[in-house]
């Protein structure tokens, strides 16, 4: 009787054992699919090209390049592209990205992100996401750019403090930093 019990108890508890199980290679897949996760790796890489291309236009800001220094940069900017392709393509990134997802969700969650992607919210989130990500840094960036000249004045204000304090003499009483800009 007590091996009956046991075995119907075994029997019954597979269903959620297996939910909490590792997710299988197949629905992480899936899940990549529903989420767009190639094309989101491809997007990346145009940013990343985008942005070295900027970064070098103003590293020669204010020069005029020959056509050799050009032709330098263009080489430059070339073999640096190939690296990041190299590196940075789905069928290379996928097999790693697996194996992350499979030892950090269980198939149960695997299928509610699936569920969840799937669905039109879902879409939304795929669709918008990266918007909403570079509209929240820029703004992010706007409020730490109005930061910065206050911390440079902190840092000058007890530079000067420290160096009055070894001095022996007293130091320059320092202006309170103005209050942050009202959040939006």
């Amino acid at each position: 009787m007590k091996f009956l019990t046991t075995l119907l108890f075994a029997v019954l508890a597979l269903p959620a054992l297996a939910q909490d199980a590792k997710p299988t290679a197949a629905s992480v897949r899936q899940l990549f699919e529903a989420m767009h996760s190639s094309s989101m790796v491809d997007t990346y890489v145009k940013q990343v090209e985008t942005t070295m291309r900027t970064a070098l236009q103003q590293a020669t800001a204010g020069q005029t390049p020959n056509a050799k220094q050009k032709k330098i940069v263009e080489d430059l900017q070339t073999r640096i592209m190939a690296l990041v392709k190299e590196q940075l393509n789905w069928a290379d990134l996928e097999p790693t990205l697996i194996e992350v997802y499979r030892d950090t969700f269980t198939q149960r969650e695997v299928e509610g992100m699936l569920k969840f992607y799937h669905s039109e919210a879902g879409q939304a989130v795929i669709t918008k996401l990266p918007t909403v990500m570079q509209e929240s840094m820029a703004r992010i960036q706007g409020r730490v750019n109005a930061l910065t000249p206050k911390i440079v004045q902190l840092e000058q204000d007890t530079a000067a403090q420290i160096k009055a304090a070894g001095d022996g003499q007293p130091a320059p009483p320092s202006a309170p930093p103005s209050s942050p800009p009202p959040s939006r």
